[in-house]
């Protein structure tokens, strides 16, 4: 899909278009070639996307940070899934998972606390509950950029499987695999990703729709199902 817009693009050689920034217009175009909607919000970093995979509803955000570790602008993708609630994983960059460990041992030891706080972010408090997993057909590459956690290895065999790990490892523009902030999230029956990003960033927008569908994908598919027979709902942003 970038290479449709490489042409649209071409009209437009400003130093933007050359660093891939689109206009809302260009991403309407890209969003609506593949039948999703697209909502801009008046402001440079501002806009929606909206669509289904396996027939469960997604949204992605864009906007301002709300992770103080994301600097710039901020992709949130959510989607509920028809999956067991019961498996909780989680990718994370290997810079942003030190980072945060680093954070959280110096908030316990300086406060003394003995208990992680609820006010952290979810992806703070499963750094203090799980264990890092991995196994043998790990890519050494993906283990150097790439952190996996969580509450069972089989399951984090089955869903971060060659697939998940392939979109993982893709470089984007100007940017190597796990060099920025990237949090992968499954748990509840819902799968999220956050990314940073600049405003309007054509490759990273494709690279996290990519990973995020595979990883919705693969999760349904490879996952125990849910006993619930309903459809999962568009879950709130998190």
């Amino acid at each position: 899909m970038l290479e449709r817009l490489r042409k649209v693009f071409a009209r437009d050689q400003g130093p933007a278009a050359s660093q891939g920034i689109a206009t809302p217009g260009q991403l309407a175009l890209w969003a609506g070639a593949q039948r999703w909607s697209f909502n801009y919000l008046g402001d440079p970093a501002r806009f929606e996307l909206g669509g289904a995979v396996l027939d469960q509803p997604w949204r992605l955000e864009s906007g301002a940070p709300t992770r103080d570790y994301i600097q710039e602008a901020e992709l949130r993708v959510r989607a509920g899934l028809r999956i067991a609630p019961e498996a909780c994983l989680m990718v994370i960059s290997r810079p942003l998972k030190d980072a945060l460990e680093s954070r959280l041992y110096s908030t316990l030891t300086d406060s003394l606390q003995t208990a992680v706080d609820e006010r952290l972010p979810q992806e703070m408090r499963w750094l203090s509950i799980y264990e890092e997993i991995t196994w043998p057909q790990l890519p050494a590459s993906f283990s150097k950029n790439y952190a996996v956690l969580g509450d069972r290895a089989d399951r984090a065999q089955r869903w971060v499987n060659a697939t998940v790990v392939s979109h993982l490892l893709q470089e984007r523009v100007g940017v190597l695999p796990g060099q920025t902030p990237l949090v992968l999230m499954l748990g509840d029956a819902r799968v999220t990703l956050r990314l940073q990003t600049r405003p309007r960033h054509l490759p990273d927008l494709e690279y996290a729709m990519a990973l995020f569908l595979a990883a919705a994908t693969v999760a349904t598919h490879q996952l125990p199902p849910s006993e619930d027979s309903e459809p999962a709902t568009l879950p709130p942003p998190g």
